[in-house]
C-alpha cells in the first residue's frame, strides 16, 4: 500500500466512504426535516475531517444546539373554529375556519421553556395588537407536554398584561404535572384553575352562553 500513488490510495477511500454514505436518505431528510439532514451533513464532515471520535463528539453537540434552536422558535397556531364542529384547527394552516369574536385563543405546539418563553409571549402581544374588541384570551396547553419556571412565569407575565387592559385570561388542556406547576407558581389564584382540565370548546361556549345572557339582560326595559 505504501507504494501506490497518492491518487489510487485516494480513489480507494472515495469508494469505501461512498458505499457508507446514503444518498437516498440525505435526500429524504433534505425533503422531509431539514433539522435532520443539517445533523447527518454535520456528522459526516466532522467526521471525514476530524476523525471518529472528534467528528461524533461535535456532530452531538451540533445536534444539541439545532434542537435548542427548533425548540425556541416553535409553531403558535392561532386557533379558529372548523364550521359545524366543536373542534379548533390552526387558521394559519387551514382555509375555511371560523375566526372566534372576541377571542384570541393559542395553542404552542411545544414544551414551554425558558429558550421560548419570550418568543410565544410577544406573539400573543402582537396578535393582541392587531385584534380589535377582544374580551378573552385563551392558552390551549394540549400540545404542550412540560412547562418549566420561565414558561409558567411568562404565563404569570401574560396575565398581568391582559388585565391591565382588562381582557379576561383562561389556560385550556394542561396535563397533570402542569397543573401542578401552574398551581405552585400562583396561576391557580390568577386564573379559574377548573378550567385548566377542560376543553376549549367547553370554555369558550360557556362565555358565549355569558355573553347572550348579558345582551339579554341590557336589553330588557327598566335594566
Amino acid at each position: 500500500m505504501t507504494n501506490l500513488p497518492k491518487a489510487v490510495l485516494a480513489g480507494i477511500v472515495f469508494v469505501a466512504v461512498y458505499r457508507l454514505v446514503d444518498i437516498r436518505a440525505l435526500l429524504h431528510m433534505w425533503r422531509v426535516s431539514r433539522i435532520d439532514f443539517y445533523a447527518a451533513i454535520i456528522a459526516l464532515t466532522s467526521v471525514l475531517l476530524l476523525g471518529i471520535l472528534q467528528g461524533v463528539l461535535l456532530a452531538a453537540l451540533a445536534s444539541i444546539f439545532l434542537l435548542l434552536g427548533r425548540a425556541s422558535q416553535p409553531n403558535i397556531a392561532f386557533l379558529g373554529r372548523l364550521p359545524g364542529s366543536g373542534r379548533y384547527s390552526d387558521s394559519a394552516r387551514h382555509e375555511g375556519v371560523e375566526p372566534l369574536a372576541g377571542v384570541i385563543a393559542f395553542r404552542p405546539e411545544a414544551s414551554l421553556l425558558y429558550i421560548n418563553a419570550e418568543t410565544i409571549l410577544d406573539a400573543v402581544l402582537r396578535a393582541l395588537r392587531k385584534s380589535s374588541d377582544v374580551r378573552m384570551v385563551a392558552c390551549d396547553l394540549s400540545a404542550s407536554p412540560y412547562i418549566d419556571l420561565a414558561g409558567a412565569r411568562m404565563l404569570l407575565d401574560l396575565h398581568e398584561e391582559l388585565a391591565s387592559r382588562h381582557v379576561a385570561f383562561c389556560i385550556v388542556g394542561a396535563h397533570a404535572q402542569l397543573r401542578d406547576l401552574l398551581r405552585a407558581e400562583g396561576l391557580g389564584e390568577k386564573t379559574d384553575s377548573s378550567e385548566w382540565l377542560r376543553t376549549l370548546d367547553s370554555v369558550l361556549g360557556e362565555d358565549k352562553a355569558s355573553e347572550r345572557s348579558d345582551l339579554r339582560l341590557q336589553q330588557r326595559p327598566g335594566l
